[in-house]
Formats: structure tokens, C-alpha cells, sequence
């Protein structure tokens, strides 16, 4: 049974960004570090003290196996476009042995959810391009490509 609560469990956070930090690490080492867990919880609790912040656990039954980290954006108006609300995706991860069983799409639904109850018309993430699982995932989620960022690395 799939249980989402919000959280202000930073040490928790912590501990469930492991996976995902370590996929961003071997994607890119020069950029990523490897997982500290000291780290993540500094970080996690710096998110959670912004009001705009919000963090949300994935649970099997009593077991957490996942989370989401949710942003409200305010892009403010320009002489180039419109003011906007955005809800981004900052971070999701599912615990290995639970990908593929629902819970990422739980958790996304529960974006949507929020973003629906805070009249909010758009929802963002991005994603680092080798990491194909997770365009895919999105994907299946119904987001669509709006914006490519390219990056030319000297040697």
C-alpha cells in the first residue's frame, strides 16, 4: 500500500537521496559529488526552512522508499515574457528495489495535486540527459520537452 506524507525529516531525506546522488555522480563526477549523508541532511534542512519548499515521502506500508522535493517558482514579468507560478520537481528518487511499482507515479500525481490546488498551470523538473530512465519516466508521466541546454566542456 503506497503512503505519501509531507515531511520535515531532513535526516530521512538524507538518507533516501543516496541513489539519486550517486547516479548524478557517475553521470557527472566533476560536477557531482558522491553521497554524504552529513551533507544531505545540511541541505536538506536549509530546503525545508524556504517556504516555497516542500518535501513529500513515499512509503510502503510503514517503509519510506522514496521522496519528492517540490519548489513553488515565482518568475517575475520582463520586457521578454510574463509573469508565472511554476511547481518544479527539484528532486525525486525511489529506492531501487521499489522503481517500477507505483511509487514514483504517486508521487508525481501528488505534484500534480499540488499544483492543481495552488492554481498553478505548470509543473517543470529536468533531468541530466544519461540519465535515461528517468526521461523515460517523465515521459510516461505526460511531460514534454520545452527547453534544451547544451554544454561544451574544455579540456
Amino acid at each position: 500500500m503506497i503512503k505519501i506524507l509531507r515531511t520535515m525529516d531532513a535526516g530521512l531525506l538524507g538518507i533516501l537521496n543516496h541513489d539519486v546522488q550517486e547516479i548524478h555522480h557517475e553521470i557527472e563526477p566533476g560536477i557531482f559529488k558522491a553521497h554524504s549523508k552529513e551533507a544531505m541532511d545540511a541541505l536538506f534542512q536549509e530546503y525545508l526552512k524556504d517556504e516555497n519548499m516542500s518535501a513529500y515521502i513515499a512509503y510502503d506500508d510503514e517503509m519510506p522508499v522514496g521522496y519528492i522535493l517540490l519548489e513553488i517558482k515565482h518568475s517575475k514579468e520582463t520586457f521578454f515574457k510574463y509573469s508565472y507560478k511554476a511547481l518544479v520537481i527539484d528532486q525525486i528518487c525511489i529506492e531501487a528495489a521499489y522503481k517500477g511499482k507505483g511509487f514514483g507515479k504517486a508521487l508525481v500525481d501528488l505534484a500534480k495535486d499540488i499544483a492543481r490546488e495552488e492554481n498553478i498551470k505548470r509543473i517543470e523538473m529536468n533531468y541530466w540527459t544519461e540519465n535515461k530512465a528517468s526521461g523515460e519516466f517523465f515521459r510516461s508521466q505526460g511531460f514534454e520537452n520545452y527547453n534544451e541546454r547544451l554544454a561544451f566542456t574544455l579540456k
